[in-house]
């Protein structure tokens, strides 16, 4: 997304702090980094649309959701690391020394987005979803402690205002793209601000988009070196849809406030989904209309090569589905042209895209950012993924960048002018605690080690292989919450919520056990439990003994006590057995106690 912006007067704003130092004394120059941020997160830090970084010279920006003492609110943090990789932490006050600003949690929704202006100032905008204006700007340079609510000084103070998305332009100016409410007439619009340095004042530009019965959604904003700003978009229903459709682009000439297309084309504004042109880069598919929930569109950005579009990246789900594919779209000159960078079908049941996706380009090489999961028994894991293509190769390569990651995560990326390296921001909302990291992906030496998304998959599901003999066992149990959470369900092979084996409520010492179709040598054991919409660990097995049958008898092989984790394995040491079974003394830590298992696995020994 973010492709070399300007910044050369915000670098001499930020020189004059001392929070820039030379390219050839930059801390992570050379090599992939990753760091974690050394702040606290809070667990709604996440969203697909949002900006919440920035990079002048050397010096990175991050703007995050932090946790706040009241209970579904949190406080805005901003933090900046000097290219001495040191950090500096400040939050929005009302006023110099106030406590810190509080707002409600909404996750997806309100989330800050910020920039950095010419002279160094730092603009945040947050917490709107359908509110009026939250605006808060620094009183000093580049300094993240001094940021103080300035919302007074915008235009429309009246309007209800969503999903902000920020850019720097050459001169130093800043702007903002967001959707207006415009309920009482139907309609939902794109407007575009824009912040003039040398008056200190932000103005309402134009009306990008609008058309009654439509909501404007706005995904990006970059502005060339030639002055225009580019605007990505995707159209809904009004007033709102998770599902989207209709993706757009425009390009506004504030010199001549006129719009043009991707061909170049002028064109009439307020932009509807009707207008003509190359506008669309993503048209309605047969049988699809606007309030369509596949297919769809959701998340979407884009990069320039100097003034020109290098492409677009997106989600887009195909009829029917419901895991996302990451695609890529461009113009040629006459026509759109659009790919399947990473195809989720291909890569097994549960494999999708979360809503993240960026794009940067420098030099002759084009990346793709997105955040490939897996659902694994029960728990979403997702690993951030760059595909990287050189002008001159016709396929994608990919690596991996950051962790693997408990729940999804979030990213958004921007190409750092010093050295053409890309600064990732990572949000992990779900892990416990929720993370927020720095990753440095440069482009004068390798991403990182080539593999394949195929690869990339297996790794997230942490298969650990082997022979499962205990497939197709017959399996006996003390009891079954229902008819259709019967034991056969731990051994079918399955890792879904819907095939479990779910004891009955008052069943206080559950017991499952299961006749292996041979005698054989075990490994280990292991056993998966828990249900997917506890993102913590209260739904796990907490405390049982794992036994084993053989010709004497049962024999224990070991017992787990206050477990916490999903998947657990109990050496076997090859014992011969001929039947496996648990016995449970406290089936789960939640509210409804029983106890409930995704599979029993006995691996032979191999």
């Amino acid at each position: 997304m973010r492709t070399l912006r300007g910044g050369s007067a915000a670098a001499v704003a930020a020189l004059a702090l001392g929070l820039i130092v030379a390219p050839s004394a930059h801390a992570d120059a050379g090599a992939t980094a990753v760091e974690d941020l050394p702040f606290a997160v809070d667990s709604s830090n996440q969203a697909a649309w949002w900006n919440p970084l920035d990079v002048v010279g050397g010096v990175t920006y991050f703007a995050f959701n932090a946790p706040a003492t009241q209970a579904s609110r949190h406080e805005v943090h901003l933090a900046s690391r000097g290219s001495d990789g040191g950090w500096t932490e400040g939050c929005l006050r009302t006023t110099p020394g106030a406590a810190c600003v509080t707002f409600v949690d909404d996750n997806g929704h309100n989330q800050p987005s910020i920039v950095v202006d010419g002279d160094g100032i730092i603009h945040a905008f947050v917490s709107m979803h359908n509110e009026q204006w939250n605006y808060f700007r620094s009183d000093t340079a580049g300094d993240v402690r001094t940021m103080v609510d300035r919302t007074s000084t915008i235009p429309d103070l009246d309007v209800d205002i969503t999903y902000p998305v920020t850019a720097r332009g050459v001169d130093g100016d800043a702007w903002v793209l967001v959707r207006t409410g415009t309920d009482a007439d139907g309609a939902r619009e794109g407007v575009l601000y824009h912040y003039d340095r040398d008056a200190g004042t932000w103005a309402r530009e134009t009306t990008i988009a609008a058309a009654t019965g439509y909501s404007f959604y706005p995904d990006d904003l970059e502005v060339s070196p030639d002055g225009r700003v580019h605007v990505l978009w995707e159209w809904g229903p009004f007033p709102a849809d998770p599902a989207r459709h209709l993706g757009s682009y425009a390009v506004y000439d504030p010199a001549a406030g006129t719009l043009a297309d991707a061909a170049g084309s002028a064109i009439a504004g307020p932009i509807t989904p009707t207008t003509a042109g190359a506008v669309i880069w993503r048209p309605l598919l047969d049988g699809e209309t606007i309030r369509s929930y596949t297919p769809a569109v959701q998340s979407a950005k884009l990069a320039l090569d100097g003034s020109v579009l290098a492409g677009i990246g997106y989600r887009f789900v195909e009829k029917d589905r419901t895991a996302y594919d990451a695609r890529f779209a461009r113009w040629d000159g006459s026509t759109w042209v659009d790919e399947v960078v990473v195809d989720s079908a291909s890569l097994g049941d549960g494999v999708a895209t979360s809503a993240a996706v960026d794009v940067t380009r420098a030099g002759s090489t084009t990346r793709l950012y997105t955040v490939v999961t897996a659902q694994v028994c029960g728990e979403v894991r997702s690993r951030a993924v760059v595909a990287e293509r050189d002008d001159a190769a016709s396929a994608w390569s990919f690596a991996g960048v950051g962790e693997a990651r408990v729940g999804q995560q979030r990213l958004r990326a921007q190409t750092r002018s010093i050295d053409a390296a890309d600064v990732v921001y990572l949000s992990a909302p779900a892990a416990a605690p929720a993370r927020l990291s720095r990753a440095v992906v440069p482009r004068d030496v390798a991403v990182g080690p080539a593999t394949s998304l195929q690869a990339l998959v297996a790794d997230l599901r942490d298969d650990p292989g082997g022979v499962n003999v205990a497939l197709g066992a017959t399996a006996t149990a003390s009891s079954s919450l229902r008819a259709d959470t019967g034991p056969e369900l731990a051994v079918d092979g399955v890792c879904t919520d819907t095939s479990r084996w779910i004891s009955a409520v008052g069943d206080t010492a559950p017991w499952i056990s299961l006749s292996l179709t041979a005698p054989s040598a075990l490994e280990e054991v292991r056993v998966r439990s828990g249900y997917s919409a506890d993102a913590g660990t209260a739904a796990v097995l907490r405390s049982f003994e794992v036994q084993v049958h053989i010709p004497t008898g049962w024999t224990s092989l070991g017992s787990v006590v206050a477990n916490t984790q999903r998947l657990v394995s109990v050496p076997a040491e090859g014992v011969v057995a001929d039947g496996v079974r648990l016995l449970i003394s406290d089936p789960s830590a939640s509210a409804t106690d029983v106890a409930r298992v995704f599979e029993i696995e006995a691996i032979a020994v191999d």
